[in-house]
């Protein structure tokens, strides 16, 4: 089995409950300047890239099966826009960059194998300002540019690439969300040498550094870093003895905010307006993840709505619409999006909200000829061509939905929920083969590799004497049955 060396990724915005916090993980390598601490390691190797693109898909494999990711597409889209657009500015332009949201309130985000961030939702909430959450992203964009994550912790060796990833995974997860990841391996494999590299805090100093300069390039505020660490230095400090774990363990000095501070003085001001999309989608997870009633929610934004300027009143609209169809008040949730879809006729947001909106009251066909025109206004839109999809298949019109899904899979990697919807469409068009392909790789996905042997199983029985199917199926299935009989921790 082939020798690599893993890597225990940065977790630099850790989990607070409830609130704020920092994390402060491993130590820099850029240019040689930075000495990195001894965790155990003489080799030095640096992963291959085919390493790291494998360890990078299984680490994604492992996540999804911890913890729970969005499967809405919207957010998604807005995500990848905006981490990519500062990667853009960063010193790897051309990397593929992968950005995904984690279904958690806890403030935090943290960087995987192969360019992989994870963004919480927490986080995306706790942001006052779309230059704030840039300023996360950029932070952690540099941890991947100035190989931090390269050589921070021999994690495997002599170990396949789904055991590493699986152990890699349980290590960040501990790490991000405090009771996913297996206490034992956290104890014991991740302990002594996590306990070394904490204290290594130049990494930080660095990507602090180099991500003010991708804000800057990026056009957004370059003083919104420090603005934001300083509100989270002011909440950790009121925590007393509620501080988590995390918070003891890897504590957040004061300087780091006046230093991002000097820094970013450098640069000239610029005052930066949030997009509007930045302040939909924050009403749109301040919706799903409010903590206060329905009913409470809805009072909250109707006086929103009416304060501000156009676009805060319009964002506040949006978020009313939103609780009112979720409250079942669809009546009065179709009034406001008419509304916005004439002000802002560009703005994709509402026109999907508005089709949503129309088929949770069961007016189908309304929804369908509006997720119609929002295809037709917005034919690169990766979210609506998904939704259209999805309320095709609720309806019984496979085949058309098929032809979005196929379009999909020709533009973009496909995710869980995209192999989710075909095996979908291909059982509705009763070709039960490729049904059970597709559930197999969404199984796989997700990190369940058993269950998709499973399903595998039962395509090779459909598919009889097809001699092509037959073929592909079994080496499939045979691919997956090495990768668990590898080596693992787990």
């Amino acid at each position: 089995m082939r020798r690599f060396f893993a890597v225990l990724l940065s977790s630099s915005f850790a989990t607070f409950t409830l609130f704020f916090a920092l994390n402060w993980p491993t130590g820099s390598l850029a240019n040689n300047r930075i000495k990195l601490p001894d965790i155990g390691n003489s080799s030095n190797i640096v992963l291959s890239a085919g390493i790291e693109r494998k360890l990078g898909e299984a680490f994604l494999r492992s996540i999804r099966r911890s913890i729970p990711l969005s499967n809405d597409q919207e957010v998604n889209d807005y995500v990848q826009q905006l981490g990519r657009h500062i990667a853009k500015h960063s010193d790897q332009p051309d990397r593929a960059f992968n950005f995904f949201v984690v279904e958690d309130k806890r403030i935090n985000a943290f960087a995987g194998p192969n360019a992989n961030i994870g963004i919480n939702s927490g986080l995306i909430l706790a942001t006052e300002s779309e230059s704030e959450l840039a300023s996360v992203f950029a932070h952690e964009i540099a941890h991947v540019t100035q190989q931090h994550l390269q050589r921070a912790v021999e994690l495997a060796t002599q170990m396949s690439v789904p055991s590493a990833a699986a152990n890699l995974a349980a290590v960040v997860l501990g790490l991000a969300v405090p009771g996913v990841g297996p206490a034992a391996l956290i104890a014991v494999q991740a302990g002594q040498a996590q306990k070394r590299i904490n204290f290594t805090r130049a990494h930080e100093a660095e990507a602090d550094r180099v991500g003010i300069q991708n804000l800057a390039s990026a056009k957004f505020d370059p003083r919104s870093m420090p603005t934001f660490f300083g509100r989270l230095q002011t909440a950790s400090s009121s925590y007393g003895q509620k501080v988590p774990d995390i918070l003891l363990t890897h504590p957040a000095p004061v300087s780091r905010t006046s230093d991002t501070a000097a820094r970013a003085a450098k640069y000239p001001y610029r005052q930066v307006a949030d997009s509007q999309t930045f302040r939909l989608i924050r009403m749109k997870l301040r919706v799903k993840h409010h903590p206060t009633s329905i009913e409470e929610l809805i009072q909250a934004l109707t006086l929103e709505s009416q304060q501000g300027t156009q676009n805060i009143k319009n964002s506040a609209t949006y978020g009313l619409a939103l609780a009112l169809s979720k409250d079942h008040q669809f009546n009065k949730a179709r009034l406001l999006l008419n509304d916005l879809v004439q002000q802002q006729p560009d703005q994709l947001h509402y026109l999907t909200a508005n089709a949503l909106n129309e088929y949770r009251d069961g007016k189908t066909l309304l929804s369908i000829n509006l997720f119609q025109l929002a295809k037709k206004r917005f034919p690169d839109s990766r979210s609506v061509n998904l939704l259209y999809a999805e309320v095709l298949l609720h309806h019984g019109q496979p085949e058309k939905a098929l032809s979005f899904l196929n379009e999909d899979l020709q533009h973009f990697k496909p995710t869980p929920s995209v192999f989710d919807l075909l095996s979908i469409a291909y059982g509705q068009i009763h070709k039960p083969v490729k049904g059970f392909q597709y559930r197999a790789e969404y199984f796989y996905s997700m990190g369940q590799t058993k269950d998709a042997i499973i399903q595998l199983e039962q395509a090779l029985r459909a598919a009889g004497d097809s001699f092509y199917y037959s073929s592909q199926i079994s080496n499939r299935i045979n691919q997956l049955r090495a990768e668990l009989k590898a080596p693992r921790l787990l």
